[in-house]
């Protein structure tokens, strides 16, 4: 008799965290950053890189090298000019060295293929090797061309439940797709992630933290045990 056929397992999304916490305003959250296993983090000094050098970054990103860093860069849902894009990814690349760039705010029409191609183009020829994108929303297969990392989805857990990929997106390997999750209960967040996996989705960040930035750090519990002096997992 043939054993029964089992499915199989179900690989969990990989931590992929925006980072948008001042290093003063959180030392000890920085310091738990530096302990994780992360497949990558998006740094946001200022809206971007920031006009100079903030004095707190240099020395609170040095101790973040074994982590994957991209900077954010804004595109404004293509309001911007490419040259101010390209501008803000060298700052990036000047300032604090930055292994990629994350593009937020990324048109996701059928009808802005073109000018995101320009973006990203752009951005290549800027020497960036890692290029993350965030729409919030499933862009067309070409827009997913573009871009080695998108974000799919970003919104509260409330509207994660209903949330599904498109059948032709069960083509697309999970190391390429990202969902950010927030407003969440502290105890959904191990489903979330099971969740995520079965969507099939390889990177996945959720907190219980929510609007108007959901950003600032790791989920309120483990910022908590931190300030309090107590170790905390992630």
């Amino acid at each position: 008799m043939k054993a029964p056929l089992t499915a199989p397992p179900i690989t969990p999304p990989r931590l992929a965290i925006p980072w948008y916490v001042h290093p003063a305003a959180a030392p000890q959250d920085w310091a738990w950053l530096a302990a994780q296993e992360v497949s990558f983090a998006v740094l946001n000094v200022h809206n971007g890189p920031g006009g100079d050098e903030d004095p707190y970054y240099p020395q609170a990103v040095s101790r973040l090298r074994r982590i994957r860093l991209l900077g954010y860069v804004t595109l404004a849902y293509g309001r911007r000019r490419t040259a101010e894009v390209i501008r803000e990814i060298r700052a990036w690349q000047r300032l604090y060295h930055v292994d990629g760039i994350m593009f937020d705010e990324v048109p996701s029409t059928t009808g802005t293929v073109r000018r995101c191609r320009q973006y990203a183009g752009a951005a290549r020829d800027a020497g960036v090797s890692l290029l993350a994108a965030n729409p919030g929303v499933f862009p067309s297969p070409a827009h997913l061309e573009l871009f080695d990392v998108t974000s799919v989805f970003e919104g509260t857990a409330e509207a994660y439940a209903g949330f599904r990929h498109p059948a032709w997106a069960r083509r697309v390997p999970p190391a390429r797709l990202w969902h950010l999750v927030h407003t969440c209960a502290p105890g959904q967040l191990p489903a979330l992630r099971l969740a995520a996996a079965r969507h099939g989705a390889g990177h996945l960040f959720a907190t219980d933290r929510h609007l108007p930035n959901p950003w600032l750090g790791p989920p309120t519990a483990v910022s908590d045990q931190l300030a309090a002096g107590h170790p905390a997992d992630r």
